[in-house]
This record gives C-alpha cells, structure tokens and sequence, in this order.
C-alpha cells in the first residue's frame, strides 16, 4: 500500500512533500485519536526494552536528527514506533538554509542527497514546543537534540553558537549531539579535527556538569586513523559516545548523484562504510562509552549487523522515507 503512496509522494518535490507530510504529522499527533490512527498504520511492534546512557528505550530504532527539525511532530513521530527521536539541528537563530532545491531522491539506490545547510527556526522556537510537549505528557520517549552553528557564524566563534544553544536546552533534551560533520555548512567538518573537537567539547561539558548524556557526530569521510582520533578525544573527554555517522560526500556512489556539485548522500549506498564506522569507533572507545548508528539501515538484517558492530541504538532517515509508516516493525523483524 505504502509503494502506492510513495509513488504519488514522489512525483512532487521533495523538500515540499517533506513538508507537508510533516505539516500532517503535527496535526494528527495533536489528538488522542490521530495518534492512535498513526499507531494503527505503523503496526504493532513488541517492545524490546533497553537502558542506555541512563535512559530508558522501548527498543534500539529511532529517528535520526534532520527529520523534524524543529520538533514540530513528536507526538506523532512515537507512535509511528520510533523509541526516541533526535531533532535538529538545532541553531540558536533562525536561517533559511541554503538554496534550492536542496534534496534529490535515487530511488533505484534507496538514496537520498541533501544539501539543506540547517534551515530551521531556531533555538527559541524549539524550547517552546519542548517545554509545551512536556508539561502535557507525564511520559515521554527519549528526546535528543542536535545542535549546530548558524551559518553566519565564523568558525572561530563556532563556540559561542554550541553553547548558547546546549544552555537554552538543556533541560528539554535527554541527550545531546555537537554536530561538526555535515557538509552543507562550510568549513563545519574541519572542527573534527582533534585540537579544534577539544577546544569546542569541553567547555559544553562544563555546561551539561554531568546532567545530561553529550555525544559527538562524525562523518563517515574520515579517515580511519581519524575515527580513532576522534574517539580517544571522546574517551579523554569523558563524553557519552559517539553517533556514526553523517551523511557523506561520496556521491559518487549512485551514478546519477555523481553530477551534483554539493549535497550530503544518505541511505544504503553508505552502509558498508557506516558499519566500518562503528567498528572503528567501538574498538578504541572506553566500555562505558556508546555508539548511536546512523547511515543505510534499512533492514532486519542490516540493523542486526550493526549491533552486532557494537552499536547500541540506531537511527533512521531515508529508510523511513522510502519504506514508509511500517519501517520499524520491518526493522525489527515484525
């Protein structure tokens, strides 16, 4: 039914059928029975609990940040199965992002290339929705937040932008994610360096004092020795982990994506490498340090290899695109 669906999705832009499918998400979660009719279409999924970071998973599978920016949907994106969901990223002022069009789908690859730049409303506008979503809900899955700076930002006061927004929302997050690795934003991906990761790492951990789970996001472009790198920082640091990985630059990999001049490529085409990512990371990560997985999961066997890598939670984002409301339950073999 959904491949009916999709194909009609498909025929419009798709940063516009983004929107508006996410613009319908927001409405029907608002009511007790438009969540309940979003849980009848998504299919039951037995819970599979798990402790992780100190927070309590109804299962390993969520939402990975980009999907709903400015957490406008979260009510409905929990009964479509996800047991936690990332928003962002989050800038601490609005921006438009960069220009369109910004998204292409490679539906003979299960792809997707973005080159959005981080358009959302800002740090203000999230901490409204957050702080109204949880005065109304006594029990919420876990929330992450993704943060990131305004593209108007220079590097060199990149700080200032991370920490604004880590202290505006720390109480509404339960856990957060520093964002160095998209390529949408120029020169971001160059923070990933070690030096410049300790200069920005530790004074946000100074904020968080322990309170709140902050991990790190790194492309899945580096090189191997710098996945190692970037882990001993988590490790010498104290972080909670690591999130493996972004989106890439290798968008060669779909023939028909080779063309575009800009854009980050996500979904099955960067699997193998995300899985080399977690690998890479797990080895030379503390034991009491995680790795959330990102980056091409988009089956039963997919996601088992992946924790089998040593992942301890995953994130979606084209598989849900391409496979629609039912993905979680097909994920966990359901």
């Amino acid at each position: 039914m959904y491949v009916l669906q999709r194909n009609l999705l498909f025929m419009g832009d798709p940063e516009t059928m983004h929107n508006r499918v996410l613009y319908a998400l927001s409405v029907a979660g608002k009511s007790s029975f438009g969540r309940s009719l979003i849980s009848l279409i998504a299919g039951a999924c037995p819970a599979s609990p798990l402790r992780v970071m100190g927070l309590d998973f109804k299962h390993p599978i969520g939402l990975a940040a980009g999907f709903d920016k400015d957490a406008r949907a979260l009510p409905a994106l929990f009964a479509l199965n996800f047991s936690f969901v990332e928003i962002g990223t989050v800038t601490p002022r609005p921006q438009p992002g960069n220009p369109k069009p910004r998204i292409w789908r490679f539906p003979e690859a299960d792809a997707l290339v973005n080159a959005m730049g981080f358009p959302g409303e800002g740090m203000l506008a999230a901490r409204q929705r957050l702080e109204r979503l949880r005065n109304s809900s006594a029990s919420l899955p876990p929330v992450g937040i993704n943060i990131g700076k305004n593209a108007a930002t220079p590097l060199d006061d990149a700080l200032s932008d991370y920490k604004l927004v880590l202290t505006k929302l720390l109480e509404f997050g339960d856990y957060f994610v520093v964002n160095v690795s998209s390529p949408n934003t120029p020169g971001l991906r160059t923070l990933q360096e070690p030096d410049s990761l300790r200069k920005l790492l530790a004074p946000l951990l100074e904020i968080t004092q322990g309170r709140k789970p902050l991990l790190l996001k790194i492309a899945p472009d580096l090189a191997n020795d710098d996945i190692a790198t970037a882990a001993r920082v988590v490790n010498e640091l104290g972080l909670a982990g690591m999130v493996c990985a972004n989106t890439s630059i290798r968008r060669e990999l779909v023939p028909r994506a080779a063309t575009l001049d800009r854009g980050g490529l996500s979904g099955s085409p960067i699997f193998p490498r995300m899985l080399e990512c977690v690998r890479l990371a797990r080895q030379e990560l503390d034991s009491s340090r995680i790795v959330i997985a990102a980056g091409g999961i988009d089956s039963a066997e997919r996601a088992r290899q992946t924790l089998d890598a040593g992942a301890a939670l995953l994130q979606l984002y084209t598989a849900f695109i391409f496979q629609g409301p039912r993905v979680v339950k097909l994920l966990m073999g359901k």
